[in-house]
């Protein structure tokens, strides 16, 4: 059994997801939902991030404050995945990258 978050969540990301939360008004008991899309093309998997309740299912838990929420099932498909934030002239968003 997992007990630790199986990704990195970078600073600057960390503190963006905070910032859309206060900003969105995220309803409490809501928390950061990162998961995959297996069914990308090419056999690649693609990775998921919203704001969700925790439900069946899930592994919990929680960084700096803000609990995030992973299905049990994508767990080995989120080990060694940083979570980032990229700021730039071209492109701004959230990127996973492989460690």
């Amino acid at each position: 059994m997992i007990k630790e978050l199986p990704i990195e969540i970078t600073p600057l990301a960390l503190s963006k997801i905070k910032l859309i939360m206060q900003d969105k008004e995220v309803p409490a008991g809501y928390g950061l939902r990162v998961g995959t899309n297996k069914a990308a093309s090419c056999g690649t998997t693609s990775f998921l991030l919203g704001f969700d309740e925790q439900k069946t299912g899930d592994d919990a838990f929680e960084v700096e404050g803000v609990k995030v929420f992973i299905n049990k099932k994508e767990m080995l498909y989120l080990m060694g995945i940083t979570l980032n934030f990229i700021e730039g002239e071209e492109e701004s968003g959230f990127r996973f990258d492989k460690q």
